[in-house]
């Protein structure tokens, strides 16, 4: 479905993402999960085409056996919509403000299918129907604002599988949202995933939210993919230090087996802040923050598999659980 391979995004001669390999099957939920600033999101708009235009690509980003990378604008314009799907974290700033829901929706529709005007509108409500919105007819007609956040995420949802795409990128499509809401439209998410056979690439910064989508996660920092693997496998037995400093400062979710353990208990935080762009050290990307770091983290870490594919890249891992 969509293979990287050797990926580099380059911006002022600053190297921005480094991703050596990185595969999403059709059919599953990879997770791409770091701190803000490790790079989730510049890899997500690598593969959707949208970075600056100064920013210098190279590498290969296949999908469906096309590498986007070669495709000029008008090639992807054609992907983007009909074969990728996107979501983006704050619908209010993703919707025009001035036209209706309707008409947003069915702009996908307009642009990749031959429909008359009455079928689209059909398709339109269809779409509207299956995000769970109620009353679509009448969402239809309203503006943005007449839609409570939630609603318009799920309006963003239906206008990103309204072509019927074989790829949805979601970059952290709940974050705005209070949390009964979130886990809503993460349930909706994965739903629309099981009944269109549809992959996502699900980018977040909350590994307890990866749990609760994803089949697979791939945990990132500094632009470098340093642990892959199935999502309970990581999870269960991180053996990158910064997936394990992730871990123990998420405080987990509500419904985990061990939620309670996590009351009144005082969360562990990750020393320092993520670098800026530019200043992240040489060889292990997080040892100048890591408690465990050592002076072979000074060369870059070589990737270990464990079992048939959970990969790590850590000179001093965490012991095997």
């Amino acid at each position: 479905m969509l293979e990287i391979h050797d990926l580099h995004v380059e911006i002022g001669g600053i190297e921005i993402i480094h991703i050596d390999e990185l595969v999403l099957e059709p059919g599953t939920r990879l997770g791409l999960v770091g701190e803000s600033g490790s790079g989730k999101t510049m890899t997500a708009m690598a593969i959707a085409g949208l970075l600056p235009d100064e920013a210098k690509v190279s590498g290969s980003v296949r999908f469906a056996g096309s590498d986007l990378l070669s495709m000029g604008d008008s090639e992807l314009s054609e992907v983007r919509g009909k074969q990728i799907g996107l979501v983006f974290q704050d619908p209010a700033r993703s919707l025009n403000p001035m036209m209706r829901i309707g008409r947003q929706v069915s702009e996908s529709v307009r642009l990749h299918t031959d429909l008359n005007r009455q079928a689209v509108t059909e398709k339109v409500i269809e779409l509207l129907g299956q995000v769970q919105l109620p009353d679509p007819e009448a969402v239809l007609r309203r503006y943005p604002h007449q839609l409570s956040g939630g609603q318009q995420q799920r309006a963003m949802i239906a206008a990103a599988i309204a072509s019927d795409p074989e790829l949805l990128i979601a970059d952290e499509p709940t974050t705005a949202l209070d949390v009964t809401v979130q886990e809503e439209i993460l349930r909706l998410l994965i739903a629309l995933s099981e009944q269109r056979k549809l992959s996502v690439l699900f980018v977040s910064h909350d590994l307890g939210v990866i749990r609760f989508v994803c089949d697979r996660v791939a945990v990132i920092y500094g632009g470098r993919i340093i642990e892959t693997g199935r999502t309970e496998d990581v999870i269960s037995n991180p053996r990158h230090r910064y997936t394990a400093a992730l871990l123990a400062a998420n405080p987990g979710m509500p419904g985990d087996d061990n939620y309670s353990a996590f009351i009144g208990r005082r969360l562990h935080t990750i020393q320092g802040s993520v670098p800026a762009v530019g200043n992240f050290p040489s060889g292990c990307r997080f040892r100048n923050r890591c408690e465990h770091a050592t002076d072979a983290c000074t060369a870059t870490p070589k990737q270990v598999i464990v079992g048939s594919d959970h990969r790590y890249s850590c000179w001093n891992p965490v012991a095997e659980g």
